[in-house]
């Protein structure tokens, strides 16, 4: 602390550029090491980017917080949020000296803190004080050698009066993790625990809605789970077909939503943090308007008039039905085992085909194949629907399973039982085709390059909250409920972009016989993330980004189209 002090007040009153030589080398303040990542040209360029490096134990502690993932994804996770709060009550203005990520109710993989291999790293944005071209060396010195450490002395240093808030954070997760195994075990896709609160405050908030109703289990879908030491009784929900139904406004799309985001774990306290569903499940829904490429749509539309085959589909702007096709058919190409859809943001004609329109047309004059001809078939290959479905009663009698909600409360209007249904299920292979992720890349690779003559690497970028740009090509990710945030989609980018060079560069894999799937590549890159964080991706560490699921990636990688 004290050399890197004493290096700033020599660059009292010089040009500005030359904070620069702060990034020569790491600063060491005893128990922790400060590194400039990026260091800005001027005073309203974007900040500086430094990472605060430090052993855990030299922290406080205990080695066990260093192993297994529950722990360090539990430890990295509280800090994160007690560090983010500590800085915004230090500088809560727009234009803050230092700026730490935020973070939504979810618990994921951050760059901006994580821990691997016993060492924690923080990253946050300094902005460096100038006062025109000039360096302001008393107040830099003030930031970085005595704000900095004390944000980061009250923030990530072990307290024993967190102990107990922790210890919460790790017994979410690791429950999860022994759910998880007895949804496999008992032949449920899903689980939701009595007590779970589901509405949330308004559709602008993630925190839990004060005085809602608690979930409770209808007893003839109820199950007991004994996880962790304690028993957990809930409604377990089997594979298979499921229809939640009910009148308007009495909680049927608040347990489908609740049931989305509990793709990923929750923090104590938001309410769905006992909530568990299979990893791999997506939303499926509309899309009007999203590219299509190379996408077999045969299971759902048949041949179009003139003759056009859809067994290799291609669209710029795919029409409402066509797009839920192509939507459930990636997802299922992409590793997901489980879909929940939702009728108000569904393609009625997707989702059903009115008996009278049936016979009066027949089939050889419509081309699509509604979801109600397919869906045993495909359930039947071990793929489980949650359906919401409040006018489409064809579902009824389909489902093995019916939910009523009714004033926010479940009851239970049909079951086939656990077994049953778990019996029922022939295979787990998928029924779609798996195209190779090279070959599918390979029409998109000359578009991978900066975006101007200026530009030295290709940058990944968001156009507003939901356009991820990646070089010239675009993914619209405006319809991917299950990314949560915009760190979320920078992460999915950086990924896709590291991938997209590694398979433009590797020679070896242009026989696209032999290379991999577009999840199995995907899921090589993910599982090394997922352990290490971002720290060995190429500009890992350049912004805040957050880990999506390999489905998820997927999903941006089958928008990605040419933005040109």
């Amino acid at each position: 602390m004290k050399a890197l002090y004493q290096k700033i007040r020599t660059l009292n009153g010089k040009n500005y550029g030359l904070y620069k030589s702060l990034a020569d080398k790491p600063w060491d303040f005893g128990d922790f090491a400060l590194e400039f990542l990026h260091v800005q040209g001027d005073p309203y360029a974007p900040a500086s980017r430094v990472v605060i490096k430090a052993n855990l134990s030299m922290l406080g502690y205990a080695g066990e917080w260093g192993g297994e993932f529950e722990r360090r994804l539990a430890l990295s996770d509280f800090l994160h949020r007690k560090l983010s709060r500590l800085v915004k009550e230090k500088y809560p203005e727009k234009d803050a000296a230092i700026v730490f990520d935020t973070a939504g109710p979810e618990m994921l993989v951050r760059n901006s803190l994580w821990i691997d291999n016993g060492e924690l790293r923080a990253c946050l944005q300094v902005r460096l004080p100038g006062e025109g071209r000039k360096i302001q060396a008393e107040v830099a010195a003030e930031i970085l050698t005595m704000v900095l450490p004390d944000l980061v002395s009250a923030g990530l240093y072990y307290n024993k009066s967190d102990e107990s808030a922790l210890q919460d954070y790790y017994r979410v997760l690791a429950e999860r993790k022994a759910i998880l195994a007895e949804l496999e075990a008992r032949g449920l896709c899903a689980f939701v625990p009595d007590g779970a609160v589901l509405p949330r405050a308004s559709g602008l908030s993630e925190m839990p809605l004060e005085g809602a109703v608690p979930f409770t289990a209808p007893e003839q879908m109820a199950v007991s789970l004994n996880v962790c030491g304690r028993e957990i009784r809930g409604m377990g929900i089997p594979k298979g077909i499921t229809v939640i139904t009910g009148g308007a406004f009495h909680g049927k799309s608040t347990l489908l939503q609740a049931l989305i985001r509990s793709v990923y774990p929750h923090i104590p306290g938001d309410g769905r943090e006992g909530i568990v569903i299979d990893e791999s499940a997506l939303r499926v829904g509309v899309e009007d308007g999203r590219s299509v490429r190379g996408t077999d749509l045969s299971m759902f539309v048949r041949d179009l008039p003139g003759g056009v085959s859809t067994k290799d589909f291609n669209t710029l702007s795919a029409s409402g039905s066509t797009s839920e096709a192509a939507n459930l058919l990636e997802a299922m190409e992409a590793g997901s085992r489980t879909f929940l859809i939702d009728e108000d943001s569904s393609a009625v004609n997707f989702l059903i085909r009115d008996i009278r329109v049936r016979k009066l047309l027949g089939d050889d004059r419509e081309p699509l194949i509604p979801l109600t001809d397919r869906i045993r078939e495909i359930s039947a290959q071990g793929y489980s629907f949650i359906l919401v479905a409040g006018a489409c009663g064809d579902y009824l009698d389909i489902a093995d399973n019916i939910v009523i909600m009714a004033n926010y409360k479940a009851e239970c209007a049909k079951t086939s039982g656990f077994a049953v249904r778990n019996a029922e299920v022939a295979t787990k292979q998928s029924i779609v085709a798996q195209r190779a992720f090279t070959a599918y890349m390979q029409p998109l690779q000359k578009s991978v390059r900066p975006t101007s003559a200026v530009e030295r690497q290709v940058k990944v970028k968001l156009a507003g909250d939901t356009l991820l740009q990646i070089g010239f090509l675009v993914s619209d990710t405006s319809r991917l409920n299950t990314l949560v945030d915009k760190q979320q989609r920078f992460g999915a980018g950086f990924l896709l972009l590291n991938l997209l060079q590694n398979a433009a560069s590797n020679a070896e894999l242009s026989d696209s016989s032999s290379a991999d799937s577009i999840a199995a590549t995907i899921q090589k890159l993910y599982e090394k993330i997922q352990n290490v964080g971002f720290r060995n991706l190429p500009q890992g560490m350049s912004r805040e980004m957050s880990l999506p699921r390999v489905v998820d990636i997927a999903c941006v990688a089958f928008r990605l189209r040419e933005g040109r």
